[in-house]
Formats: structure tokens, sequence, C-alpha cells
């Protein structure tokens, strides 16, 4: 842990950077729904991405005082926004008071407990969901990486910490060019660039290491926003329960789906980055749908001012997810379906019911241009990536209900049993059946990607998820946590009129109905911290550290490689080029030190040119390899043998004659610097 403490700054800015932007957005604009400051992240994510998009557009260095003037120039245009809508929603509700000026006792649905108030009952719930899920995931997350400097050995880590030290060094974070850093020659090279936005910005606070910058950014992700979207859509969903809200938090850190194991997979960094805030723009979806508890209640204002500034919200919040990683879209896409059906099954029945054809015909209409309109959007989001099923239809569905998905053994039985009971508190309120049925598509679509076979439906349904079930697992928590929450309401009241029904008659005071009522929530909440981490994700932590250790037989680098890595500066000049393998960790030259290299992301040789020196540097007539060698301006060739990543892989094999030079000496290559087997060998027969 001590090892932590330098980059307690680099954390609090990751923070901030995080939050700052999203509360002037919604101070200034006037979103003050309940619990507003939780979704902050998303509005902020907004920011960042598009200060990314306009300042290269602008020709402008991306930085944090760019960032900062971006975000203040976004906010004068939030505040005008903001005073138009509160004009017009002003007029419209004719004097009724905006839904952040009440009070939260106005919101409390608990009786007071232990002479608490019922606002101090709620706030007490909130805070300690907040509270818990934080540092349940925060002592995981320590667990998993063990060290500041440390990073995942996994394949697409080659590219995001690549990518960290790219936005630093050409003083961009477009997700517009950041594709450029390894397809130079397109003028439009898409990639979502905010993960590595927010780590360029605390560069400076990380000892200038794209590892720690991007620990420092996972911590505060995975910790702090995901838990808080978490019970921003509970909030949204269910209500102001302070049982509901506190078991949200807890839940939020009980999967080992999200965030460990698609750290161990991938790391698919983007995509927990918009995993994370997905929470929020669904819960702004179901507020301007009008299927929030706010709105069941009879809370919220329904005008058309309030419903235009509630969808302007959502498009900011939604376009801080897409931009984090254009999957939410995708998966929002899911979700919308039986949101939309519900919403427009309430307008036929009125329809009918007040026996008027027209608006019937044009409900129709409409919903058969939503469809056009959901395939168009679903199709175009579509990629024909390839991969395949690990089991069967039966297998897959067991492993999605019990959020052991892609044969991991770590069952959180709470968590499941939770799960059943809100399902169950969906089908007796009919208003949150929609709930259980959006998750059950999500769980649908694990299944096609976890077993269906290859062919056109396989691809047409989780084509966007590059078919792979891992991406899908992931995303399950997000609508479970607040059906758990549903859940442990349920159980919560159970528990407490079981209870009372123990209690004789005459003891049953209202004081006593309190204590009864306040036991059983806090009892829950503190068993659900231990029933949710106790072995539930033993195997998942354990598989994701190793990922994370030096002695991983099929990691990228090893400590000697490492170390090989940071005395680069020492033997090679600032302009010099090195030819790699990124199959054995070469290509981290660019992150570590900074040096240039022939290939940044895993993949085979770029073009007939690389493959064609690779084949010809170690080779008894070098001199075609040598004249390619100096176009490319390549002096240098490291040689970090054949731990792969992916041995067995074709794209591997040609790099295979720069893997043994040392055992070649005839290759024209002379050594310049070896750590253990660790080698760097100059260019000398050119």
């Amino acid at each position: 842990m001590s090892d932590w403490l330098p980059y307690v700054p680099a954390l609090l800015l990751v923070v901030a950077l995080l939050w700052i932007p999203g509360l002037v957005l919604q101070l200034l604009v006037r979103d003050l729904r309940p619990l507003f400051f939780l979704a902050a992240p998303a509005y902020s994510m907004a920011v960042i991405g598009t200060a990314g998009v306009v300042l290269e557009l602008a020709d402008l260095d991306f930085s944090l005082l760019s960032t900062g003037v971006f975000t203040l120039l976004v906010g004068a245009l939030a505040g005008l926004v903001g005073l138009l809508f509160r004009r017009t929603r002003a007029a419209a509700r004719q004097g009724t008071p905006a839904d952040g000026d009440r009070a939260d006792g106005d919101r409390a649905d608990s009786s007071a407990l232990f002479g608490l108030s019922p606002a101090a009952v709620y706030r007490t719930g909130v805070v300690a969901g907040l509270v818990l899920g934080a540092a349940l995931l925060a002592r995981r997350l320590l667990f998993v990486v063990l060290e500041p400097d440390r990073f995942a050995q996994r394949y697409d880590n080659i590219f995001h910490l690549n990518a960290v030290r790219y936005v630093v060094e050409t003083a961009s974070a477009s997700s517009l060019t950041l594709g450029r850093m390894v397809d130079p020659e397109k003028a439009v090279a898409v990639y979502p660039a905010v993960w590595h936005g927010l780590a360029g910005l605390v560069w400076p606070l990380a000892d200038q290491s794209p590892m720690v910058a991007s620990n420092v950014v996972l911590l505060v992700v995975a910790a702090l926003v995901w838990p808080a979207s978490c019970v921003f859509l509970t909030r949204t969903l269910v209500g102001p329960s302070p049982v509901a809200l506190a078991v949200a938090g807890v839940a939020s850190a009980g999967f080992a789906v999200f965030p460990y194991a698609i750290l161990e997979f991938g790391p698919l960094l983007p995509n927990l980055l918009g995993l994370s805030v997905a929470p929020v723009a669904l819960a702004y979806l179901a507020a301007l749908l009008g299927l929030d508890a706010d709105t069941r209640a009879g809370k919220t204002d329904r005008a058309p001012a309030q419903l235009v500034f509630t969808g302007l919200c959502w498009l900011v919040v939604t376009g801080g997810a897409l931009l984090a990683h254009p999957n939410v879209g995708t998966l929002l896409l899911v979700l919308l379906i039986p949101m939309v059906l519900v919403v427009w099954s309430r307008a036929v029945r009125r329809a009918v019911a007040a026996r008027r054809p027209g608006p019937i015909l044009l409900l129709v209409a409409l919903l058969a241009l939503a469809v056009y309109a959901w395939t168009y959007l679903w199709d175009s989001l579509g990629t024909d990536f390839i991969r395949f099923a690990h089991t069967t239809p039966a297998g897959a569905y067991g492993e999605a209900l019990l959020y052991a998905t892609n044969g991991r053994l770590d069952i959180p039985w709470f968590l499941v049993v939770l799960t059943v009971l809100g399902v169950g508190a969906t089908v007796a309120r009919r208003e949150l059946r929609w709930l259980g049925v959006a998750q059950f598509l999500v769980v649908l679509l694990y299944v096609v990607a976890a077993s269906a076979p290859k062919g056109p439906w396989r691809e047409w349904a989780v084509g966007s998820w590059y078919q792979d079930s891992f991406r899908l697992a992931a995303s399950l928590p997000i609508l479970a946590v607040p059906l758990i929450a549903l859940g442990a309401t349920a159980l919560a009241g159970l528990l407490r009129s079981r209870v009372e029904t123990a209690v004789t008659p005459h003891r049953r005071t209202r004081r006593a109905q309190q204590l009864i009522a306040g036991g059983t929530a806090v009892l829950l909440v503190a068993v659900s911290v231990p029933l949710t981490q106790m072995r539930t994700m033993r195997d998942t932590l354990l598989a994701t550290q190793a990922r994370f250790g030096w002695d991983n037989p099929d990691g990228i680098l090893t400590e000697d490689e490492q170390a090989l890595l940071e005395q680069l500066p020492r033997w090679t000049d600032e302009d010099d080029v090195i030819l790699v393998n990124p199959w054995n960790g070469g290509s981290l030259a660019y992150a570590v030190a900074g040096t240039e290299v022939t290939q940044y992301h895993i993949g085979g040789p770029k073009g007939g040119r690389i493959a064609e020196i690779i084949a010809g540097l170690p080779s008894e007539e070098p001199a075609r390899a040598c004249e390619l060698a100096q176009s490319e301006s390549i002096d240098y060739v490291l040689d970090f043998g054949r731990q792969y990543l992916e041995i067995d892989t074709p794209r591997a094999r040609p790099y295979l004659p720069i893997d043994t030079l040392g055992e070649r000496p005839e290759t024209n290559l002379g050594l310049v610097a070896a750590v253990g087997e660790a080698e760097l060998w100059e260019v000398t027969a050119c």
C-alpha cells in the first residue's frame, strides 16, 4: 500500500478530472436531479472526449490548461442553455418547484432509524453504498495490480500503453485520429481515446510512466465511478430506499465478471471506462421515457420543455459513454427494446380506450419507423470479427444466470439469490417488468456469443461485441445491480414482517417497529459485505493478479526485458527506430522508453518491407534488407526470445528470424546491450 502513496496527487487529479467538468456543466445547466453528482463522470467524459476532438481540429495541444479552458467555454454555453430552459420550464410548471430543490426528506421512504430523520436515513444509505462499494473495489484492485508500475501482460495492453505515450508526445487525444499510431497514413483513424486522454493528463504526476498513469485511472474508474453509477441508476429506477442504495453500492463490488475479468482477458480498458458510466446513460434514458421511480411517484414534471431538457441531458451523458467506448451504444439499443415497447403499449391502450383510430395509426407508423431506425443503427455498428463458442446453450444460460461466465467457478450465490428475488419483485410490479426483460436480453446475447455456431445469425446478433462473450459478460452487472437492490428491499421487508410477527402485540410500539425496521436493514447491509466477497471471486482475482506478475509463461515482458527497455535511452538516439517483434513485447519499447519502433501493436509485419528486413538482416546476403532498413531508419533490433503471447498464430511466425540472434553468429548484427536473455543488437552490416 505504501507504494501508492507517492501517487495520491495523481489519483486526486483523476478524481478531479472525472468530477469537476461534469459538475460545472450540471450546475450551470441546472441538471439537479436526485444524486446528480454521481452522474458527473459521464458529463466529464463528454467534455474530455469532445475536447480531444475539437482541439485536434483546431490544431491546439491537448493539455490540462486547454481542457480546462474548453470546459469553461462549454460551461458558458451550458449556462445559456440552462437559463433558456429554466425560464421555459418555469412558465410551463406555473410555480411547481424544481425536483432538485426538494429536500432529501421528501424523497426518503424509510421510517426513522434510531432517532434519525427519514432524510438522514436516506443519506446514510447513499453514503454507506458508496463508501462500502468503493472500499471493497479498491481493496481488490490493489490486490490485483500489486504495484503502481505493473501492467496486465495481455494482448490489448500493448496498444493501450503505447497510446498513452502517443497522446502525450503528439499532444492529441482525438478519437478521430488515435488510430494513426498504428496506421499513420490514414487521415481519419477512429479509436476511442478518452481513457488514453485521461492517462495523458495525469502523466506528469505519474512518473511519466504509461503504466502508472493507466493504473491510477483504473483505480478511480473501477473503484469510484462504477459504484457511483450503480447507485445513481438504482436511485433512478428503484427509488429512495436506503437499503436498496446501500446494497447497490456493495453489489457493484461483488462481480467477478466486472471489472476483474475484462482486466484478466484484455485488458479491455476503454470498455471498462464506457461500462462504468453506462448505468448513468440508462438512468437518463429511463427518466426521459418516464420509467423512473420519481415519475411513477408523480414527483417529476413531464411538461414538453422538461422532456426536451431531459433529452438533451441524456444525449450529453450518452455521448460521454460512447466516446469512452461505442459498445455502450449497442448495449443501450438492446435495453431500449423493452423500454420503448412499454411506453408504446401504454400509448396504444390510451388511444384504444379513447376509441381514436387516428392516434392508433400514428403509433403503428411510429413503431414501424422505430424498428427501421433501430435495425439500421444495429447493422451499422456490427463487425465481421470472429470469435467462437466455448460451451453449449444450456451451459451458457447457466453461466450467465450465475454470473460465472466463460467457464469460471466463482459463483456469487448471495447476489444470485437477491437477483431472483429482484426478478420476482419486477413480476409483482407491472411498471418494473421491463427491467427483468431487459436483463434477459443481455443474458440471451451472452448465450449467443458463448454457444452459437459460426454463421450469419451469430455475426448479426453479437458482431458489435466482436462476437466476444467476455465483453457481453461484463455488461451483465449493469441491470443486475438494480435487480439485486429490489431483491434486497423485498428480503428486508420479509425479515421485518417476520420479526414483527414474532413480537407480542402489546410490545409493538412505534419505537419498537422503528428498531425492527432499522435493525433488519442494518443487518442485511452488514451481511451483504462478507457474502459478496468471501470466495466468490477468488479464482478470478488470482488469475487477474497473475497477469500483472512477471512470472507469466505467456506474458508480454520479463523483468529482464523491462529493465533493458528502461535502459534504451542510454544506447539509442532520439531519431532511431528499433525493429521489434510485437508478440514478445518488443513494441513496448515505445511505451517504456519513448523509442520509435517498427510496430506499435500486435499483428503481422505491416507491408512487405518489414517482413523482408526481418528475413534478410540475419541472412548471409543482407544487401537488400540493409537498403530497406536504411529507408526505414532502422538501426537496432530487439531480441526478446520466443516467449510469445500466442506462439502458434501464423501472424507471429514471420518474426522468428530475429528471436534467436545470439545463436546465429552470421547475423550481420552486433550486440550492444543485454540484461539476462534480453538483447539489443545494432545493425552493423549496412
